[in-house]
C-alpha cells in the first residue's frame, strides 16, 4: 500500500472550491471520481482524480440545484449515474438524474409518519433497490421501495424579502440578566400548501428566526411557535423548514441573541407558491 495522501480538501475548514466543512458520507465510483456530502457547505462536492478543486453538484452555488441542501450527510451514485442525497437538515432523499432534481422520501416535511424522516444520517440500498434510512429523529430504521414520487420542482417558486434591525426596531428582553434586543415582525401570506425551505443571510451575528402559527406573542416566546432556529454559534446565515398551509396565518421573527444589535438581512424562500410578506 502506497503512502497517505489527502483526497480532497485542505485540512483546513472552508467553503472555497477545494476547500470542504464538515465532511460526512463519501462515494467513489468506478472511475474514481469521489462525491463528498459537504454538510457544513450545505453542498454536494465533486473531486476527479488529482484535481484539487471540487465542483459542486447539488446545493449552495450549483448551476442546476433546484434544492437547497441543509446539512447533507449521505450520498450515493447509482450505475445509471443518478445521484442519491440524504438531507439531514430537511429530512428529505433527493434523487438528480436526467429531469433534474426531485424528492424520494420526505416531501412532506420532518414528522412520525411512514412517509416522513426526522434528521436521517445514513441510507443504503440492497440488491433488490430497497432503501434503508437511519431515520435518528424517530429512532428507527426506515425501509422504502423506490418509488417516483416527485417534489414536483419544475414549479418551484422563489420569494425574497430584505429586512433591517435598527436602533428604531421594537426590543424585548430576552431575560433579567441581559439587555434588550432589537426584534422584526413579518407577516407571511402563504397561497399554496407546501414544504417551503427558507434561507436567512444578515451581516449579523447570533442572529435567530421563529415561525408562529396564528399570531406573535411578545411576552411568551413559546406560543403558537412553528418552528425556529436558536443555534448560538455566532451565525449569520440560518436554515428553516416547514409545511406552510395556504390561508393560514403565519409570523417570522427575526432576532439576535446579543444586545443592541443592527443591521441587514435577507429572507430567501424556495416553495411550490409565491409568499408575500408584510411587515407587522
Amino acid at each position: 500500500m502506497t503512502s497517505n495522501r489527502v483526497a480532497a480538501g485542505t485540512g483546513i475548514r472552508g467553503s472555497a472550491s477545494n476547500k470542504l466543512n464538515l465532511p460526512r458520507g463519501i462515494f467513489v465510483d468506478v472511475n474514481l471520481d469521489l462525491y463528498v456530502a459537504d454538510c457544513g457547505n450545505h453542498r454536494v462536492q465533486l473531486f476527479y482524480p488529482g484535481e484539487p478543486n471540487g465542483i459542486t453538484v447539488a446545493g449552495n452555488d450549483a448551476s442546476n440545484s433546484t434544492i437547497k441542501l441543509q446539512y447533507p450527510t449521505g450520498i450515493i451514485l447509482d450505475a445509471e449515474k443518478y445521484l442519491f442525497i440524504l438531507d439531514y437538515g430537511t429530512h428529505q432523499i433527493v434523487i438528480l438524474d436526467l429531469n433534474g432534481f426531485r424528492c424520494l422520501v420526505g416531501r412532506y416535511g420532518f414528522g412520525t409518519q411512514s412517509n416522513q424522516l426526522a434528521n436521517p444520517f445514513s441510507f443504503s440500498f440492497d440488491r433488490s433497490g430497497n432503501m434503508f434510512v437511519t431515520d435518528s429523529g424517530n429512532h428507527r430504521i426506515q425501509k422504502f421501495q423506490y418509488l417516483q414520487e416527485s417534489c414536483d420542482n419544475s414549479s418551484t417558486v422563489k420569494s425574497v424579502y430584505s429586512l433591517a434591525l435598527t436602533s428604531n426596531s421594537p426590543t424585548y428582553f430576552p431575560d433579567c440578566s441581559r439587555s434588550n434586543s432589537y426584534y422584526e415582525a413579518i407577516q407571511m401570506n402563504v397561497t399554496i400548501t407546501s414544504t417551503y425551505n427558507l434561507i436567512i443571510s444578515s451581516e449579523m451575528k447570533n442572529t435567530h428566526g421563529y415561525i408562529y402559527t396564528n399570531g406573535f406573542n411578545l411576552f411568551d416566546w413559546l406560543e403558537n411557535r412553528l418552528i425556529y432556529n436558536e443555534d448560538y454559534h455566532n451565525q449569520s446565515q440560518f436554515y428553516l423548514t416547514a409545511i406552510l398551509e395556504a390561508n393560514t396565518k403565519y409570523v417570522f421573527v427575526m432576532t439576535t441573541s446579543s444586545p443592541n444589535v443592527t443591521g441587514n438581512a435577507l429572507i430567501q424562500v424556495w416553495g411550490r407558491g409565491f409568499i408575500g410578506f408584510n411587515r407587522i
